[in-house]
Parts: structure tokens; sequence; C-alpha cells
């Protein structure tokens, strides 16, 4: 009961401050570490290192103020690109199936009202998406060969809008995720 209440709190925190900035929009992109070797903690591969270039291109005029990757070389490559050629900063989350220390290392760091990027994983990206408040995405990880989406979460009235695109060379997912509106 004590956790199911921390992390109501986290949800309804995320929710509130995330979407009451008067002054301040706040915008989340959310993106897929790009293609990656095979073994533990792998690199990209070179369409990965080519789709990491394409992600710094399609977000280049977006004001990124701030970086947040996963500990694993494939999203700190795949976020490189960017973070060179706009010098800012990257913080280090540690990807927990909950994502309760991704919300909690964005609110600590206090970047609601800016604009920041997310790059995650197949598996988180659905939880974050729900824990920024996107109530409707659908359930289940993201298809295992699906790297080439953008999901950007805006807040309107204090609620979370989620707006889904795509960048660089289509990637190799079977189905393609139906557009979110």
């Amino acid at each position: 009961m004590k956790y199911a209440s921390l992390v109501l709190g986290l949800i309804l925190s995320a929710n509130l401050v995330f979407g009451q900035q008067e002054n301040a929009a706040t915008r989340v992109y959310i993106v897929r570490h790009a293609e990656k070797e095979s073994g533990k903690d792998p690199v990209l591969t070179p369409g990965g290192f080519k789709r990491a270039g394409d992600l710094a291109r399609a977000l280049k005029n977006e004001g990124i103020q701030k970086i947040y990757v996963s500990r694993t070389r494939r999203s700190q490559l795949t976020a490189d690109s960017l973070r060179i050629q706009a010098g800012i900063d990257t913080v280090h989350y540690t990807a927990d199936t909950l994502c309760d220390e991704l919300i909690k290392t964005i609110m600590e760091h206090r970047d609601f009202g800016k604009t920041i990027l997310v790059v995650a994983h197949s598996n988180t990206i659905p939880h974050i998406l729900r824990k920024l408040g996107v109530s409707d995405f659908p359930p289940g990880d993201l298809p295992d060969n699906a790297f080439d989406n953008i999901f950007l979460v805006t807040y309107k009235k204090e609620k979370a809008v989620l707006k889904q695109m795509k960048y660089g060379d289509r990637s190799g997912a079977s189905e393609p995720m139906k557009p979110l509106q």
C-alpha cells in the first residue's frame, strides 16, 4: 500500500508539475535508442550511428535544453550528435520499468517548463508516456525493430497531448504503429 501511494504521488506530481507552468511550455521528446549491435551493453550499428545523426538533424531547431539518457552506451551514443551539436547537458538516469527514476530525476533537475529529450528503450517508452500523463497509449512494449518514432508530449490546459512522428530511414517494424492525434 505504501508503494502504491508513492507511485500515485509521483504520477500526480508529474502531471501537475509538467502541466502547470504558466509562462513556460513543457515539451518532452522521447525516442528509442538507435539500432544496436548484440552483446552486453552494445554500441550502435553503422545504421544506428546514421540514425543518431538523423535525430540530431530532426531536432536541431526544436530548442532542446536538456537530454536524458539511460546508463547504456546505445542510449548515450544515440544522443551524442545532438548533445555535441547543441552544446547541451546530458543527464544519466537509471532505466526502470516503472520509470519512477526518470520522472524523479527530471523533477530534481527542475526541467519542467523546458524542452527536453529522453532517449529510452522499447520496454520503457510506453511507461514513460503514461507517467507523463498520456493515459491512452497502448499497453505493451514497442516492436523490437522499431527505431524511427519520435513521441512528443506537450501540455494543453494541464492535459498531456501526444504527437507521434517519424525520423530517419524507416525502421524494420513489421507493423507500423497507429498515428496518435
